[in-house]
């Protein structure tokens, strides 16, 4: 079964005041990201992500009014279509975005964290070094998840990721209802509510 999540990454500082704008409380219970619906984790490079196994949030409708006067990291993977996307908002204004797609290849927009060329250089060699009988693995999927980990410090969504970053995440109640700013559509209310289990 694919992974289809969002993820939001603000400052930890600015975290309490993100959950109480969606309407995200606290259970106390903990476990890995894959293990409820919503569920949060401060990193140590002073970020907090919100991951969130539906998709709920467009970047460009929903996010400027949501960066208003801080800095968000918005990460969208759908890897049963190969989709995966990352963006930098300030103040509500885009700052840089990374996006593979395997219909539409993959894109850059402002400029991305420095340290993403190396990253990117190696993935394209990866693929070029596959066996062409074997199925093919786009291995330039993972590059916007790898541009948001250089910020955030979590590529737990990525396929090779380090199993340790999924853990020690506060599983999260969800919102009783969508919040008044109108993120959440009616379908992720519908389907999104609730933990796994």
């Amino acid at each position: 079964m694919g992974v289809v999540a969002d993820y939001l990454a603000v400052r930890t500082s600015e975290a309490e005041a993100l959950l109480e704008q969606l309407g995200v409380g606290h259970t106390g219970q903990t476990g890995d990201w894959s293990g409820a619906y919503y569920a949060g984790r401060a990193f140590e490079t002073g970020w907090y992500v919100l991951v969130i196994q539906r998709r709920i949030f467009d970047a460009d409708r929903d996010l400027p009014a949501l960066a208003e006067g801080r800095e968000i990291v918005h990460v969208y993977v759908d890897d049963v279509v190969m989709h995966s996307t990352a963006v930098l908002l300030k103040d509500g204004q885009v700052v840089w975005r990374v996006t593979s797609d395997a219909d539409e290849g993959y894109s850059e927009e402002g400029e991305p964290p420095a340290g993403l060329a190396p990253i990117l250089a190696e993935l394209r060699r990866n693929e070029a070094e596959q066996d062409p009988d074997e199925p093919q693995v786009d291995y330039v999927f993972d590059a916007p998840i790898e541009a948001a980990a250089l910020v955030t410090g979590f590529r737990g969504l990525a396929d090779t990721h380090d199993p340790a970053l999924g853990a020690g995440f506060e599983w999260l109640e969800p919102p009783a209802r969508p919040p008044r700013v109108g993120l959440f559509t009616a379908l992720a209310q519908l389907f999104g509510l609730g933990r796994k289990g």
